[in-house]
């Protein structure tokens, strides 16, 4: 998990008449100063300790991985996806790709659907691993309701395919990055179907 920056606030200059301080023959790998000082070595450090969600529950899935440590529950953040949120009686992944005239694609969204259910099911045992998946599958939740729900009946479904690579897809290859499993284009492509199939995504108002 990404540590929060906590601020350093600037010293007050100390004077010379007032503190002495000998530090002959003192050595470090950093700057040695008499009273406070703002280091701009303890700042960049602080900086670069800085990481998202995502990089912080892979390392700790490669931990779990190596010393097979596993979990029988499920975390409440990838449950809430597991509930189907039905909102308008289409439900399902293959009535919301009929209801949209969308039927051509249903073998191929079954089959990537499957695709992702099968690294899901594979994964989830590992409580870092349910972490990631909750956090991705709520970020193209999201992204769906924010970027692309508001367009569906206004532009064509190829120009809402486009819109679901650019906007939901590809940002999920390039978050998930070098993870102790793969995640490939049919994996989160199969997120968005799955999301479907649950009823948080639908390609009609």
């Amino acid at each position: 998990m990404s540590k929060s920056l906590v601020p350093i606030s600037e010293g007050k200059s100390v004077s010379a008449t007032h503190v002495d301080v000998n530090q002959s023959g003192a050595s470090a790998g950093r700057d040695l100063v008499a009273g406070n000082k703002t280091s701009i070595y303890e700042t960049h450090n602080h900086f670069e300790g800085r990481r998202t969600q995502i990089e912080g529950w892979l390392e700790k899935l490669a931990i779990e991985m190596k010393e097979n440590e596993r979990v029988q529950e499920m975390v409440d953040s990838l449950q809430y996806f597991h509930e189907k949120h039905s909102v308008d009686g289409i439900d399902g992944l293959e009535a919301k790709l009929d209801h949209a005239g969308r039927s051509d694609q249903l073998s191929k969204a079954l089959k990537r659907k499957e695709h992702f259910s099968k690294l899901l099911d594979k994964y989830s045992h590992f409580g870092s691993a349910q972490q990631i998946f909750a956090l991705l599958l709520s970020k193209i939740d999201t992204s769906f309701d924010e970027e692309i729900l508001p367009y569906v009946d206004q532009v064509t479904s190829a120009e809402i395919d486009q819109m679901v690579k650019a906007k939901l897809i590809e940002p999920v290859i390039t978050e998930i990055g070098a993870a102790p499993f793969l995640v490939d284009y049919n994996h989160a492509a199969g997120m968005v179907y799955w999301l479907a199939e649950q009823c948080f995504i639908r390609w009609h108002k």
